[in-house]
């Protein structure tokens, strides 16, 4: 019996409590053959077969629509997105908000408009730029919520995303539980502790984002909400070079 990619997605969002209707459902199989297709002559992606796609990508992107962080209308960014994760699946299954993809691999970003324009999402940008460049055409704390996946390190990560956020919104950070374990010294978030600081953020929480079939805890995967508490200094962010020789 072949994969069903609508029926994956169907049976995660009843699990998680993530609404859907079985045609939005049915354009999650689509988008898998979209990808599978592009990926056959441009490399978006690793990922090789239906079943990794819609739990590894689709799956993975909708986790944080469990949690009630991106509220009606909102306008949101997701930096790093590739060829549009989590950006796309979360656009999907929330037509209302107004989204803004960031990568600097032009050729990724093909992809999201196609999938923009198959679908015909409306509220959609795409910008190909490097991230710490960006925020100063225009972009400096003007959405309500960023959204990021394996993009960076998150003392890395946080300089790039925190200036895009309005005072009052959050960042929501795809990353594996180990490096989401504030009670080891050596993960990421904390490392990252004292630049979320400086950059006006907080750490508001850590949600389970754990996928279908994972028991192994270096698979476990954690959403780091991290809440924007006041401006982020003109200072920030430097120049990529300065950020990875010396993360705040």
């Amino acid at each position: 019996m072949s994969f069903s990619t609508k029926d994956a997605i169907l049976d995660y969002c009843k699990l998680n409590g993530i609404e859907i209707s079985d045609d939005v459902a049915e354009k999650f199989e689509t988008l898998s053959d979209m990808l599978l297709e592009f990926n056959s002559h441009t490399n978006v992606t690793a990922l090789k077969t239906r079943e990794d796609i819609a739990i590894k990508h689709f799956a993975d992107s909708i986790a944080v629509l469990k949690y009630d962080l991106i509220k009606k209308n909102a306008s949101v960014i997701d930096i790093g997105c590739g060829a549009g994760f989590p950006g796309l699946p979360i656009k999907m299954l929330r037509p209302d908000i107004k989204i803004t993809f960031v990568d600097s691999t032009a050729k990724k970003l093909k992809f999201t408009n196609s999938v923009a324009e198959a679908f015909s999402m409306t509220d959609v940008e795409t910008c190909p730029d490097r991230a710490e460049e960006l925020v100063a055409k225009g972009k400096r704390e003007k959405y309500d919520v960023a959204v990021s996946r394996a993009v960076a390190s998150l003392p890395v990560l946080c300089e790039l995303v925190l200036p895009y956020i309005k005072t009052g919104g959050c960042f929501v950070a795809y990353k594996s539980s180990i490096e989401a374990d504030v009670n080891n010294k050596d993960s990421e978030l904390s490392k990252a502790m004292g630049g979320i600081k400086k950059l006006g953020g907080k750490v508001e929480g850590i949600l389970d984002a754990s996928l279908p079939g994972t028991n192994d805890e270096t698979q476990k995967h954690s959403l780091i909400v991290i809440r924007k508490t006041g401006k982020t200094p003109d200072s920030f962010p430097r120049r990529y070079a300065q950020i990875l020789k010396k993360p705040l």
